[in-house]
């Protein structure tokens, strides 16, 4: 049987993903994304030896995780709208009776109106990493740009391209948002805003960020940060 878009590795089944869903996060390629974010969690614990998942073993560990109580499948990455086979592989786990949230960096505004038009997803969660704003100081610069690509001297353009498709992908998020039938009867919303609580941000660059994303109407959830390093 041919392989799908995901990675065979282990499936975490979680509570904390989705407030009070039971999820089960599926990965795509793990080195596949246009972001080297501050101590990257899923980069560096990939060992590089996973291949992908067949459809036939896919389809049934969406049986079992099913049998399991598990109500919503959760897509991370690498940053899956970079995957070229997502929406094949999106399909088939829809056709299995799962509704499902991709998770973003935001950089891809193109994808993610693609998918909601094809109504291959049911709902997003969005990675504000910074303080989105017009203006920064160069302090400010320094250590977004470690934030975003672990390297305080990238080019500037590059920290301003981030900002740019991040809110153009929360507007087309917002709307798909307001307008998207609840799959899920106990969870009043499947789309989130998240931030890391990354030691880069000052208190006040968190309470921008908050101050943004209440603007937005879109649920936002603080997340703790976790060094990875020894």
């Amino acid at each position: 049987m041919p392989l799908s878009p995901f990675l065979d590795v282990e499936t975490p089944i979680t509570f904390k993903d989705q407030p009070g869903i039971q999820s089960a996060v599926f990965y795509t390629y793990i080195p596949l994304c246009n972001l080297e974010c501050f101590q990257c969690h899923n980069k560096l614990s990939f060992d590089g030896r996973s291949g992908f998942i067949s459809y036939e073993k896919l389809d049934n560990k969406l049986n079992q995780l099913k049998l399991l109580g598990v109500e919503l499948i959760i897509i991370s990455g690498g940053e899956p709208t970079l995957e070229k086979r997502l929406e094949e592989g999106l399909k088939f786990i829809k056709e299995k009776g799962f509704p499902v949230r991709i998770d973003t960096n935001g950089t891809v505004p193109g994808k993610i109106e693609e998918l909601i038009r094809n109504k291959m997803v049911d709902g997003f969660a969005l990675d504000v990493k910074i303080p989105i704003k017009n203006v920064y100081s160069d302090e400010e610069k320094e250590r977004f740009k470690q934030i975003l690509f672990s390297n305080k001297l990238e080019n500037d353009e590059k920290m301003f391209w981030y900002v740019e498709n991040l809110k153009k992908s929360v507007e087309k998020i917002k709307k798909f948002a307001k307008k998207k039938p609840l799959p899920l009867e106990n969870y009043s919303q499947l789309t989130i805003l998240r931030t890391v609580r990354y030691p880069l941000l000052t208190e006040k660059d968190i309470a921008d960020i908050k101050a943004f994303a209440e603007a937005t109407g879109i649920p936002h959830q603080l997340n703790s940060f976790y060094s990875v390093e020894a």
